[in-house]
């Protein structure tokens, strides 16, 4: 399923020109235009505030009011869409805008497992990914539990270097009708496929998977659907399940970039799920993300990357293994970098 990009009434600018420099004041007034029109249309069709997002944001892609409401209604949404024509956005400033929307959205209808990724870790990912990955601009990346695709996105805004083709893929259709929605506002060229992400994906293998790992256990009927070997051993733990699928569209050489518990390895099946990794695919860093990016301890979260084994793969000498240090503190995290950069030199 791809989602047809059309022609945006949003004038969208350099990125690297204002990345660095993101203006609150932009992110603020586009929010406020989607916002406005968004509760607009919700009350108008008596639909959720999501649903009306996606519908607001499908009218200023088309440059077009699809629905059908009376000229008063109409003319109120046109007012509000007109103050789009004198405005330039940097990609992220549009995600930024739209991420308050959607966070409002999640809130109001309380679908509390659609939880958003920490922009920063999405710098990070962004960050790793290009150092790891040689031929950047001629590879395939996924998110394959993309949700509202802000993660994905926000991956891609980091990105000096575009990569060639990018898929996500869902089972919730409402989240994925979000991530079209994002996707298109950034004009992004995302491939979207709602299907399980445990089962066989309609994707060649790619070069890099990406994946801020839903928590869960599933049940044991849920299990007897899946053809995955953790799953005839009993396993219900999710992110073992997940990424046990996942190394199957790797290509050889190729990267998994995974957000996980700090407790991944403490689980039920532990000892089987190490097994069955480390004879697939070869583990190369270790990251424990800043705390103060979690709401308590045992919420942290940890960076996790693994390689693909092949032919023309060599292990690492060493698994880059680190606590990050809080992103607010400049020269700790330079001299964090400055680590990763040697760990590259003398392992990539």
């Amino acid at each position: 399923m791809t989602f047809e990009r059309s022609c945006s009434k949003i004038t969208i600018v350099n990125q690297k020109e204002v990345i660095g420099m993101l203006r609150p004041e932009v992110i603020e007034k586009l929010f406020d235009i989607i916002d406005e029109t968004s509760m607009m249309i919700s009350s108008e069709r008596q639909t959720g505030y999501l649903n009306a997002m996606c519908e607001s944001c499908q009218n200023i892609i088309t440059q077009n009011i699809r629905q059908t409401f009376d000229v008063e209604t109409k003319e109120a949404l046109q007012n509000q869409y007109n103050e789009l024509d004198e405005l330039e956005f940097a990609q992220e400033e549009i995600r930024k805008a739209l991420q308050l929307a959607i966070l409002k959205g999640l809130k109001a209808e309380r679908m509390t497992n659609a939880a958003m990724t920490p922009d920063s870790i999405a710098l990070i990912v962004g960050y790793l990914a290009s150092k790891f990955i040689k031929d950047f601009k001629n590879a395939s990346i996924a998110d394959l539990t993309v949700g509202t695709g802000n993660f994905l996105t926000a991956v891609l805004n980091h990105l000096e270097t575009q990569p060639a083709s990018v898929y996500g893929v869902d089972n919730n259709s409402e989240l994925l009708q979000i991530a079209y929605v994002l996707s298109d506002m950034q004009e992004h060229e995302i491939q979207f496929y709602q299907q399980s992400s445990l089962k066989p994906l309609f994707i060649d293998p790619l070069d890099a998977i990406i994946s801020d790992l839903p928590i869960a256990n599933l049940e044991q009927d849920e299990l007897a659907l899946l053809d995955l070997e953790l799953a005839r051993k009993g396993c219900t733990y999710l992110p073992y399940l997940l990424i046990e699928n996942h190394l199957n569209y790797l290509l050889p050489g190729g990267y998994g970039f995974y957000i996980i518990p700090n407790d991944l390895f403490n689980q039920s099946y532990a000892t089987e799920f190490h097994q069955l990794l480390t004879k697939q695919a070869n583990i190369q860093a270790l990251l424990q993300l800043p705390t103060s990016l979690f709401k308590a301890d045992e919420l942290g979260k940890s960076l996790f990357v693994v390689q693909k084994q092949g032919e023309d793969v060599s292990p690492i000498s060493e698994v880059l293994v680190a606590q990050l240090p809080n992103l607010n503190d400049p020269t700790k995290f330079s001299q964090m970098l400055n680590r990763i950069e040697e760990w590259i030199k003398l392992n990539k």
